[in-house]
């Protein structure tokens, strides 16, 4: 969450023609007369508009907006094959009352898939959603397949989302310098799949505050065969807020050249080039301490196997509003934030 918005919005100031260059659909393509591939920009006409736009106070930012932040594991690196969404993250700011949410959800999360009628698929994962929403044609694609899919399940809109494959992630955290983690305890997974082939390699991190280049931020944030994926998404969580650190550090911006080249053709996003302005002047007023961060583990729902026989997860949904409600924001009948 925090390195698009950060990076995004600097260049928005720094050098906006930038924007368009930079952010330019890898999927969605058009080949002119003349076979030239033609990348579609970011932000198609027909976007719905943002929420309240302009009553956040400051920056011309909505009251508050949710943005999907999704990390795909694209081998081929050109989006040009819909990939599962392995990681799913959640960024409710409310820029009106300058804090913000972030909620993690597991991949294997057994959901109502939207648009039935379109897909012939009611129910699967809910990291197939943007795969079904790009292979079926459904309106907005795979990011409108997945806004859909998580309105219905969960009651909240999301109003944008950002996809990033994980080589984008590695490099863009190498331009960064590496980030620091202050990992709670030992990974050893003998099981981590290797970077090449099929085979696999041990990937151990101490706990403590740990420096990680790209790749092992990237390995830290996917780990998964010491605990389970409910720990995973914690690590995520922990990677990507590390990651915000290091953008608002000193020289982090100083580093703008390096970051603009390490995303350069390998974020799609249906965010506009003036909301991505809008965020970077919004979104570090956030301060750090006013990001709460919550994740759908173990707590939250119920072991399943699927039709299909495999290992996959049912949201409680006895549980799961409190959750919701707290990733919102939204106060208790007491006055209080729910926890």
């Amino acid at each position: 969450m925090v390195m698009v918005i950060a990076v995004f919005g600097v260049v928005s100031v720094v050098r906006p023609g930038w924007l368009r260059l930079l952010f330019r659909n890898p999927v969605a393509i058009a080949v002119d007369a003349s076979g030239v591939v033609a990348p579609t920009e970011v932000g198609a006409a027909t976007q719905e508009p943002l929420p309240s736009p302009g009553a956040g106070g400051f920056c011309g930012a909505p009251e508050q907006m949710t943005l999907a932040v999704l990390g795909v594991d694209d081998r081929i690196g050109d989006y040009s094959v819909p990939s599962r969404t392995d990681a799913l993250m959640f960024a409710n700011l409310r820029f009106a009352e300058r804090e913000a949410g972030v909620l993690s959800v597991p991949r294997d999360l057994w959901v109502a898939q939207a648009n039935v009628d379109i897909t012939g698929i009611s129910e699967d994962r809910i990291n197939l959603a943007y795969v079904y929403g790009e292979n079926y044609d459904v309106p907005g694609g795979g990011g409108g397949q997945l806004k859909a899919t998580v309105t219905g399940n969960f009651g909240f809109a999301v109003d944008r989302y950002v996809l990033v494959n994980f080589d984008a992630f590695v490099r863009f955290v190498d331009a960064l310098g590496g980030i620091d983690v202050d990992v709670p305890k030992r990974i050893y997974d003998s099981q981590f799949p290797a970077q090449e082939g099929d085979g696999t390699i041990v990937f151990e991190v101490d706990p403590g505050l740990q420096h990680m280049d790209g790749l092992t931020a990237l390995r830290y944030a996917r780990t998964r065969h010491q605990d389970s994926d409910y720990e995973r998404i914690k690590r995520q969580q922990l990677v990507a807020l590390a990651i915000r650190d290091r953008v608002f550090s000193g020289d982090g911006l100083t580093r703008l050249p390096a970051m603009l080249a390490a995303l350069r053709g390998s974020v799609r996003t249906d965010l506009s080039p003036e909301e991505i302005a809008m965020l970077l002047c919004a979104g570090p007023q956030i301060p750090r301490d006013a990001i709460s961060t919550y994740a759908m583990d173990g707590d939250y729902v119920i072991p399943w196997t699927s039709p299909g026989g495999g290992s996959v997860s049912l949201p409680n949904a006895d549980k799961i509003g409190a959750l919701i409600d707290g990733f919102l924001g939204r106060a208790t009948e007491d006055g209080d934030p729910t926890p």
